[in-house]
């Protein structure tokens, strides 16, 4: 069992293109793992091209991991997280990344009239943190774990290999370390994953209420 397919999966090939359309126009850089970038620095809004590597969405005031970022990405160009959100990107590999101001970034979009394309990324950006945000407020911590096993599993192998499902859940959630540990323990005896060391190998069924 995989990641749910996104539900508008043409609006991702709009943010390839638009990755594409901008690319030629901005300088990449290897950036070292465990590197910090912000949205907003210094009174500047920041625009990243992210074409490889792993790299984490966060929130600053708890740290909460808010997503992997797919690759090739683009965070910032859309203004969907004001200047108070306390968002930032953390690199957890090397990672080769183009910074443009959001004043940059927005002209090239006119210049090369990308408005369009624009469009479709902010569209499914937005859709993306609706449906981050709902699951996260789930009623039951079984609920809020089922849904990050799902998005476990559909993280790239490369990252999901070096984790373990308690921790991912323990970084993207507020629930406690032993709900975490009893729940997988039960899902685990039950037949409903795979764990090896820890490491979530594979999804055989996962019951919307257990």
């Amino acid at each position: 069992m995989t990641r749910k397919a996104e539900p508008f999966p043409h609006d991702y090939a709009a943010t390839i293109e638009l990755f594409e359309k901008l690319s030629p126009h901005a300088s990449f850089d290897m950036i070292p793992s465990g590197t910090r970038l912000y949205p907003f620095k210094d009174g500047v809004s920041y625009c990243y091209l992210i074409r490889s590597g792993i790299c984490g969405f966060h929130h600053s005031a708890d740290e909460i991991l808010i997503s992997i970022l797919r690759v090739p990405g683009i965070v910032g160009i859309g203004g969907i997280v004001d200047a108070e959100g306390g968002i930032f990107i953390q690199t957890q590999s090397e990672a080769e990344i183009a910074t443009l101001t959001l004043s940059e970034a927005r002209q090239l979009v006119s210049r090369l009239n990308l408005w369009e394309l624009l469009s479709r990324h902010i569209f499914r950006a937005t859709h993306r943190l609706f449906t981050l945000g709902t699951y996260l407020a789930a009623p039951s911590a079984y609920e809020v774990l089922r849904f990050q096993l799902i998005e476990l599993m559909g993280e790239p192998a490369q990252f999901r290999e070096r984790i373990s499902a308690s921790q991912y859940i323990q970084q993207k959630t507020h629930l406690s370390r032993s709900s975490i540990m009893k729940i997988l323990a039960q899902l685990k005896q039950g037949g409903y994953v795979k764990l090896e060391d820890g490491v979530l190998k594979e999804i055989y069924h996962l019951p919307l209420k257990y």
